[in-house]
């Protein structure tokens, strides 16, 4: 999964007797923020980090308007019980809210991560495993964004994977 959501550069000096947090961080002193975050999305369990990446989101924003909060609402019902019709549901309002926002780009990875991406009743289609990760790493860079303001998008990613250290004790 790593070859499909790190650069060459991040690949080629990942030390893998190190910890994702570990590897996050020396790319993020580096300056190679999408990479850092990339490590997370790539390593971490991922309903764990699409949770976690939501909640941060719901932190960090600044309006909470209604179809946000509806379809972060669904994406953690859908977390703590899957079930394809909320599923679908999901998928429908992210794609309401725009999957260039970061809980419109969950909603999509959450949509990617299990099951068909065509209604019951039709033939099965399956997306390529890597893109639910891909997605997720894109809410995480999306959420960088949001949080840095003004800021260079580095600052935003700092801070995101300080919370996550900070979430999982500290590692």
């Amino acid at each position: 999964m790593k070859d499909k959501l790190l650069s060459p550069e991040a690949l080629a000096t990942h030390n893998p007797l190190q910890s994702t947090a570990e590897n996050a961080m020396r790319l993020m002193q580096a300056g190679q923020w999408e990479d850092a975050l990339a490590c997370l999305a790539a390593q971490e369990p991922q309903e764990k980090l699409m949770a976690w990446a939501l909640q941060q989101t719901l932190n960090h924003m600044t309006s909470h308007e209604q179809p946000v909060q509806q379809c972060a609402s669904e994406i953690q019902q859908w977390l703590a019980e899957r079930d394809d019709a909320r599923r679908f549901r999901v998928f429908q309002l992210a794609e309401k809210l725009g999957f260039d926002t970061p809980v419109g780009a969950l909603g999509l990875s959450l949509f990617w991560m299990d099951g068909s991406m065509t209604p019951a009743e039709f033939d099965a289609v399956y997306p390529e495993t890597h893109l639910s990760r891909l997605m997720l790493l894109c809410a995480l860079k999306l959420l960088s964004i949001e949080i840095a303001a003004e800021d260079p998008p580095l600052k935003g990613a700092q801070t995101l994977l300080a919370e996550w250290r900070a979430a999982q004790g500290g590692y």
